[in-house]
């Protein structure tokens, strides 16, 4: 303001009562220092305060007596230790891919993502030459035949009639004795889960061939905890019938068998010349995350996908108890150092406020073993790299906490906020502060934060900030 050409300034030497001889002996008047001086030392304090403001206290922000629903927030938080294969993501987003068949040049985008569930075998000198660290997976599903390690297509040409002829004894039935259980309406035969030859073919016929080509995983799909698709039993060598499950969803001798079966897939990947990791498509259906059988899964996996999320399949938007649980779950796996993959998907399309619930929702529980993907429903392979997913929130400064009805977590680079209930929560954020929502748009310190919404606020630019002040 010292240079507004409309605010008159005093006139010092002929003011009335001035000692204009003194005035011509002292050129600078010692009172004009002082009142320049400390006006300078003003300014600079606050463009200090407004550029580099002062580390949030949690407790400022609460009201006077907030439930803390998760953790406390706690201020200068650190990665926990991780000394692993996958990539840490403490800071900022992490994105992975899911399946490549879409992709017709790996190398223009390798460097977006850590992790490929079912990376193409043509394509991974292309991601290893421009990503070297990034971890590529080989697929198949748990119990069902894949057919070759690469014409896959013969899995749906051998048909019952042909495992019948092989391996009778290995085809998995309905309780009709008749019905192969088949999955997802895929005609690749399943099998027992209990025979330890089946598992060996398994791991000689793609495991062992995918650590020779140079993979560093394998993506093991429909890992369910439920008996949903009504498996019974099998015959014997002898053509005699073995019951062996219900046939009912909710089974525990099928979720025993299924924990044994992920155990001995792990111990054989590690005993490769090349050993694998194990990552784990885990649906957990109607078992408890901290029962024997899911406990004993997680323990026997080295990350796991979840194909529901946040968005249930794009269907609906967590409840408010489905999205605590999920975020519970994100977090277990991850304090045990494995990753947790993240997929997100739509029915038709992906709007800015399905994104906010997303994003919002994989930052509430992201610590340094987490990714995200985006699909429309099954449109996997392709590239999905939004841009919302570059944005600069930074790292944690603490964990999940509950403050004026929302579930908040602070950021070095601005603030998260998700409300899951049924409730809209009427929100004020720090008047010091000054945010830009993911798109962009200017965020008013109050705002109502809708039912099944999330918020991300970024600080907003420091010289955007002081340039409107001015």
């Amino acid at each position: 303001m010292a240079n507004d050409p409309n605010l008159k300034q005093p006139d010092w030497k002929n003011a009335p009562g001035t000692n204009k001889q003194a005035w011509q002996d002292y050129p600078v008047n010692i009172g004009i220092i002082v009142f320049i001086g400390v006006l300078v030392v003003s300014l600079l304090l606050a463009l200090v305060y407004f550029r580099f403001p002062a580390e949030k206290s949690p407790s400022a922000n609460k009201q006077s007596s907030p439930k803390q629903v998760l953790a406390t927030p706690t201020p200068h938080l650190t990665s926990p230790a991780y000394n692993g294969p996958f990539t840490n993501t403490w800071t900022n987003i992490h994105s992975f891919l899911t399946f490549d068949y879409k992709i017709d040049n790996p190398s223009a985008i390798a460097q977006k993502y850590d992790f490929v569930w079912g990376a193409d075998y043509k394509h991974l000198a292309a991601y290893r030459a421009t990503n070297p660290h990034i971890i590529l997976s080989y697929y198949f599903p748990m119990h069902r035949n894949q057919g070759g390690f690469i014409d896959t297509a013969l899995g749906k040409q051998q048909g019952v009639d042909y495992w019948r002829a092989q391996h009778p004894d290995w085809v998995l039935y309905k309780c009709d004795r008749t019905t192969p259980a088949y999955e997802y309406y895929d005609p690749n035969m399943p099998f027992i889960l209990t025979d330890p030859t089946i598992l060996n073919w398994m791991v000689q016929s793609y495991a062992a061939p995918a650590a020779r080509y140079g993979y560093d995983a394998i993506a093991l799909d429909n890992v369910n905890m439920d008996n949903m698709f009504g498996a019974c039993g099998s015959y014997d060598k002898n053509g005699q019938w073995v019951q062996r499950y219900t046939g009912k969803s909710n089974d525990p001798q099928w979720r025993s068998d299924v924990a044994d079966w992920i155990t001995g897939m792990q111990d054989a990947l590690r005993k490769l010349s090349k050993p694998l990791l194990l990552i784990s498509n885990l649906d957990p259906g109607s078992a408890p995350i901290d029962s024997a059988a899911m406990q004993k899964v997680l323990a026997h996996s080295d990350g796991v996908l979840d194909e529901s999320s946040f968005s249930h399949y794009g269907e609906n938007n967590l409840s408010a108890g489905q999205w605590l649980q999920m975020v519970h779950y994100v977090d277990s796996v991850q304090a045990q150092n494995k990753p947790f993959f993240l997929i997100n998907e739509f029915q038709k399309d992906i709007a800015n406020k399905d994104k906010e619930w997303v994003l919002a929702s994989y930052l509430m529980c992201k610590q340094q073993l987490s990714m995200i993907y985006f699909a429309l429903f099954q449109a996997y392979g392709r590239d999905m790299q939004l841009p919302e997913l570059n944005i600069q929130i930074g790292s944690p400064q603490s964990q999940m906490y509950e403050k004026q009805g929302a579930y908040w977590r602070d950021y070095s680079g601005g603030e998260v906020l998700v409300n899951p209930t049924d409730t809209p929560a009427m929100v004020t954020v720090d008047a010091k502060m000054a945010y830009v929502d993911m798109f962009g748009q200017a965020v008013s310190q109050k705002f109502t934060l809708a039912p099944h919404t999330g918020k991300v606020l970024l600080l907003k630019p420091v010289a955007n900030f002081y340039s409107g002040l001015l």
